[in-house]
């Protein structure tokens, strides 16, 4: 048996050099292009980048893993009629979720709410709480209000007045800065823009994220601090702000620490870029694209065993720069990019992907054969292909071969949807100019840095047993959504598919349903809690007999893994251990967790070994198992 404790220690030795070889495999952040798929949109310069994030690390690491720096942050959480209370409480939720990956205490990181309306509430000051856990309970006591006007200029007045004091528990010199949550339009935007000039005078920093339709872009844009394509943030819904927590809170870190993102310093891939010298784009923009190809570089470790850089230059002629294997340090490999010239001509695109996939990824120029190893293109292109079907048939053969396709498109000449056809899965990127390309650094990073490769198809059993309690299953939903915003929800990825029992066994979703992540979130939200008995081995029977069926989407050659969540014996221990035999029998890993004080015989019986069977003391420790079934999700 392994007992996960509030920290999220011990775990099984083999899953900790699993996590080790993983760490930077097993994140996804997925683009999506149409905000109505993906429920996600940031500002790039004077555009729009629409993307969606799958979240890495959603619950607290350790704290010596977690954003260890001084900093006093503030949340500024809209509080007004437009609010519902299920959407507050999602607001709740979010500020928990970024507060855990910081160290919180006197010395490093202070936290401080305020909620707003009509008027502006403190609901605790920067210096009330010294440590995370204080924090996180005193979120779990904000109430909501639900009434009154968007008063953001007053809100905005109160942090600068009074949340950012002495009083409230401001240290002198300590980085400032406040996180904006709304949903809509502010009660006078003349008096919000310039309170929020006022607090960026006054040396806060401002990040500002709206929800929904009703918002003004143009006001958050006067909120935000720039640029904007790092302290602005729009989604559709109060349940997308899951997928920005990560990217919020890394980007906090890094505005604390004053320093780039490490996120790229682990891992190994082979990475291609492909760099547009045609003449539209002319010699002074591609030096531009060079030194952001150089920033890049200065992400990664560089070498055999780690990532491997090429670059293929494409015009009339297409040309590799230099091999995979060329170079095995950081300084070497820039010193190439500094000596690549520009070539003008035509844009062919499409004989770029071609060489890529003949050339750039085989044996012969470094390609390693590894599984494990990501192969990544990153096409940098300011206008349409001269051949278009071409591009995208020579897109499809490298996505077939397992190549991620990553397309950058700058300034007004780019095709949309050959940007869409090209890349892998809507990994798309815009900014209006080639200096702007260096606002994409840290969201491409985050998405190039940690892919995951695995293909699962995983099946969730929860017990929905009286028991279990109306407000335990909403945790319980919480817990699955953490699972899935840490993994890449796709056909070719990872599908997951939901079933709660008691006496019955009901299918919330098939695992071949949902191949979006927010669709699939908000099924899990949706979830209703139906109590009755603890049939937990019909509800076994049920999964390896057909939610594991071709029926339901399971593939061939595709690891399969059922997990079991209870809190309470079943009704029929021999059932259950010989439907769970049955299961294991069918090459399904059974992973089984046991909430509380559970029968841990019984949790052996349904496990595939002491591996794979965690015991937690409530659902709200629950979390501290997030990353552990998300390295399972993404092994290959």
């Amino acid at each position: 048996m392994v007992s996960v404790s509030r920290s999220g220690h011990p775990i099984p030795s083999r899953l900790t050099s699993e996590q080790t070889a993983l760490s930077a495999h097993c994140v996804r952040l997925r683009q999506q292009h149409h905000s109505d798929s993906a429920g996600l949109t940031v500002k790039m310069g004077f555009g729009l980048c629409i993307l969606a994030f799958v979240v890495y690390s959603v619950h607290a690491a350790p704290d010596n893993s977690s954003c260890g720096t001084k900093g006093d942050i503030i949340f500024l959480l809209d509080n007004s009629g437009s609010i519902s209370q299920s959407n507050f409480e999602l607001m709740l939720d979010f500020v928990k979720d970024v507060v855990k990956k910081f160290a919180v205490d006197r010395n490093q990181v202070q936290f401080g709410l305020e909620t707003f309306e009509t008027g502006v509430r403190t609901e605790f000051k920067l210096n009330t709480h010294s440590n995370r856990q204080e924090v996180l309970d005193a979120v779990d006591r904000v109430s909501y209000v639900g009434g009154g006007g968007t008063n953001t200029g007053d809100a905005l007045q109160h942090i600068r007045e009074k949340s950012f004091s002495r009083a409230f528990g401001h240290r002198q010199g300590v980085p400032k800065l406040a996180i904006v949550v709304t949903d809509g339009v502010s009660s006078s935007k003349n008096r919000t823009k310039e309170q929020a000039r006022l607090a960026h005078r006054a040396g806060i920093t401002l990040m500002a994220v709206g929800v929904g339709k009703n918002t003004d872009q143009q006001e958050l844009q006067d909120i935000a601090s720039d640029p904007d394509s790092k302290y602005l943030f729009h989604i559709d819904t109060f349940v997308g702000l899951k997928m920005i927590e990560s990217m919020l809170a890394s980007s906090t870190c890094t505005q604390l620490k004053g320093q780039a993102s490490d996120c790229g310093k682990k891992g190994a891939a082979d990475i291609v870029i492909l760099m547009d010298s045609s003449g539209s784009v002319g010699e002074e923009n591609f030096e531009l694209m060079k030194e952001f190809t150089k920033s890049i570089v200065d992400e990664f470790v560089i070498g055999s065993n780690a990532v491997q850089f090429g670059v293929v230059i494409f015009s009339t002629p297409v040309t590799g720069a230099f091999k995979l294997n060329q170079y095995s340090k950081a300084d070497q490999l820039k010193a190439a990019i500094d000596e690549i010239e520009f070539q003008n001509g035509e844009t062919h695109t499409g004989k770029a992907l071609e060489y890529l996939r003949t050339k750039a990824f085989t044996a012969q120029e470094g390609y390693r054969s590894d599984p494990n190893i990501p192969k990544i293109a990153i096409v940098i292109t300011d206008g349409h292909s001269t051949h278009k079907e071409k591009t995208q048939e020579e897109a499809n053969k490298l996505k077939e071969q397992d190549v991620e396709i990553y397309s950058i498109g700058v300034g007004d000449e780019v095709d949309n949807e050959e940007l869409t056809e090209m890349a892998s899965n809507k990994n798309i990127f815009r900014v209006d100019t080639f200096t702007a390309l260096q606002h994409l650094r840290p969201l491409l990073l985050r998405q190039v840095c940690e892919a995951c490769l695995g293909k699962s198809d995983v099946v969730f059993l929860l017990d929905s047993s009286c028991s279990v309690g109306e407000d335990n299953f909403r945790k319980l939903k919480h817990f699955v959504s953490d699972v899935t915003y840490n993994l890449y929800i796709d056909k070719n990825g990872v599908q997951m598919g939901v079933e709660t029992y008691e006496c019955e066994v009901h299918t919330n979703f098939e695992l071949l349903r949902y191949h979006n992540k927010v669709k699939m979130q908000t099924a899990i939200n949706n979830m209703e809690f139906k109590p009755g008995g603890t049939d937990t081995g019909e509800a076994i029977k049920h999964m390896w007999t057909r939610s594991f069926s071709s029926e339901y989407g399971n593939r061939d050659n595709v690891r399969k893994i059922g997990v079991v969540i209870t809190d309470g014996d079943s009704k029929n221990k021999a059932s259950t251990f010989y439907e769970a035999h049955k299961a294991r029998e069918n090459g399904i890993t059974m992973v089984a967790i046991g909430v509380g004080d559970m029968n841990v015989e019984e949790l052996k019986g349904i496990a595939n070994g002491t591996d794979f069977l965690f015991t937690t003391k409530s659902y709200d420790t629950l979390t501290d198992l997030t990353q552990t079934l998300t390295n399972m999700a993404c092994q290959a």
